[in-house]
């Protein structure tokens, strides 16, 4: 049996290490990026065949999911981004229309629905789900913040929805050290290829 503590320890080295580095990127380079990544995921199948998108809504240094986002309604797809509900340590879904008019800084300064444009929706109406990440490795682990909203809201889906992780290359690491809540991503999409996750 793995040791727990092991684990979080490795884990927490790596994402300062991951974060050290993505935050060392400049504007101009996140921007140039994100639209490379953003090329890619629109040529995957799963992106073009799915009506209903889930979209993690991007702050800091993360791959920037504005321009994807609007590229989605512009295409006619139907989007939700998540609410954060601290005390439960969930994310609950919201449909959303207008990213630069609903949209208003959350618990953790992240962007979510303002409660005027909050529109609750189900997470089996989602045909896809666009994810976030601090690292991942090819077989399709993920690092994330720590506080497993994300682990939590998907745990249910696997299997059924697909899920893609967003990262730059700098992002690919090894391996990440996983524990029994951990949930794995199908692809990965960088500015330089779409990873299909092994097994």
């Amino acid at each position: 049996m793995t040791d727990v503590t092991t684990i979080n320890n490795e884990k927490r080295r790596l994402r300062k290490e991951v974060l050290a580095r993505r935050d060392k990127l400049t504007t101009a380079q996140r921007v140039i990026r994100s639209a490379d990544i953003l090329q890619k995921l629109f040529e995957a199948e799963a992106v073009r065949s799915a009506m209903w998108v889930h979209f993690y809504v991007s702050h800091g240094s993360e791959v920037e999911t504005t321009g994807m986002i609007a590229h989605a309604l512009s295409r006619g797809k139907r989007v939700t981004v998540p609410k954060m509900e601290p005390v439960s340590k969930q994310l609950i879904l919201s449909e959303l229309k207008d990213p630069v008019r609903e949209l208003s800084p959350g618990p953790k300064g992240i962007p979510e629905p303002k409660p005027e444009a909050f529109r609750p929706v189900e997470v089996d109406a989602m045909d896809l789900f666009v994810v976030p990440g601090v690292a991942f490795d090819e077989r399709g682990n993920r690092l994330g913040q720590g506080a497993g909203y994300y682990d939590r809201l998907l745990t249910g889906i696997l299997g059924r929805i697909p899920i893609i992780g967003l990262a730059f290359e700098l992002q690919l690491v090894k391996k990440i050290p996983v524990g029994d809540h951990d949930v794995r991503v199908g692809w990965i999409v960088t500015e330089k290829r779409i990873i299909k996750c092994g097994t």
